[in-house]
């Protein structure tokens, strides 16, 4: 039995009596010089023929695949949220994305264990021709090892939540500084004097915790009569319970305590809960990302709520444009503003 045979573009061009070319450029949209009858009687005739555009004869005609690699996981409400943003943003402009990662999401955060997986991954997408790359951090790690090797093809590039040292691509990231300011005054305003900061393990793609934890630091440091004292998750980020247990036991004894992000605010948590302390009447503690846990602690959390949807647009429209060329030239370093929400984990130093 034969299978029904697939309409080709000069079925439908000769069933609505107009040439193969014109018949192409109204079915891609170019409408402008033709008749609103005629562009009517393509579009329905192809409709009712079945016909659908070959988006692989398109790419080779136009050199454009119109897919970019998003290298980026699910790992929480934060990520999943720009994964949104991006997702939105290239659909807008008929962009496929092709999300993929390394690992397995049992064992996050540990993504970085293979820069190898890392390298091979991007070499995945960049050998079924994707027009561009949006990566998290760990991936930019591998990718600036081997930006030489890279380079020669010519594929933009965008990053989110990574600074590295030298500009090798654009970046799209919170802005840290004036967040981490914004939290110090928030707990210097509350009449602490004595605020420890537990941070992330500050890999090498954690630029953006490094820069969280010192703007903090700092800001909090201008107070001559205030004092801090960081603590920081070992390599793998496995005893964060340890760390805040450490910091809230030290001779330190602080009154509040930063968390670079929730999950760290809640191994805060767990541990003054252990150690029979009450947030917020013993311990002040506000956290950063507001993550989808962090109104259901007890208490609800204070954070600084991060904007991963506009981040994630923001992160999309830059390649978008990269490829259009809109934008050329110098790396874009884009910023996002984010908020702070006061909940009931924060109040006035007892001291």
């Amino acid at each position: 039995m034969n299978e029904p045979r697939v309409p080709r573009l000069k079925d439908v061009a000769a069933e609505a009596g107009v040439s193969v070319s014109a018949a192409s450029k109204i079915l891609r949209g170019d409408v402008g010089r033709f008749g609103e009858e005629t562009c009517r009687r393509v579009v329905a005739t192809a409709e009712r023929l079945g016909w659908r555009r070959n988006l692989l004869v398109s790419s080779i005609q136009s050199g454009r695949t119109m897919t970019v690699g998003v290298m980026i996981p699910p790992y929480d409400s934060f990520w999943v949220k720009v994964l949104s943003g991006i997702h939105h943003r290239l659909g807008e402009a008929d962009y496929l994305p092709i999300t993929i990662w390394q690992g397995d999401l049992d064992h996050m955060p540990h993504f970085e264990a293979d820069e190898q997986e890392g390298l091979r991954q991007i070499n995945r997408l960049l050998d079924r021709r994707v027009d561009a790359l949006i990566m998290w951090p760990t991936f930019a790690v591998a990718y600036r090892r081997h930006i030489s090797d890279l380079a020669e093809r010519s594929v933009p590039v965008v990053v989110i939540d990574y600074e590295p040292d030298e500009p090798i691509c654009d970046t799209v990231g919170t802005n840290e500084a004036l967040a981490a300011k914004t939290v110090a005054k928030h707990l210097l305003d509350l009449g602490h004097r004595r605020i420890a900061c537990i941070s992330s393990r500050e890999s090498q793609s954690q630029t953006w915790a490094l820069e969280r934890r010192e703007e903090f630091e700092r800001a909090v440091e201008v107070q001559s009569d205030a004092e801090v004292r960081s603590w920081r998750l070992n390599r793998e980020g496995t005893n964060g319970v340890e760390v805040a247990t450490e910091l809230l036991t030290s001779d330190f004894r602080p009154t509040a305590v930063f968390a670079v992000t929730d999950h760290e605010a809640r191994h805060v948590y767990d541990a003054a809960a252990a150690l029979g302390m009450s947030i917020p009447s013993d311990l002040s503690v506000i956290g950063f990302a507001d993550l989808d846990f962090a109104a259901g602690l007890a208490p609800p959390l204070s954070t600084v709520r991060q904007r991963p949807r506009e981040i994630g647009v923001e992160a999309a429209s830059l390649v978008l444009q990269r490829l259009d060329g809109t934008v050329s030239g110098p790396f874009t370093k884009a910023k996002i503003e984010a908020d702070v929400i006061l909940r009931e984990s924060t109040a006035p130093a007892d001291q």
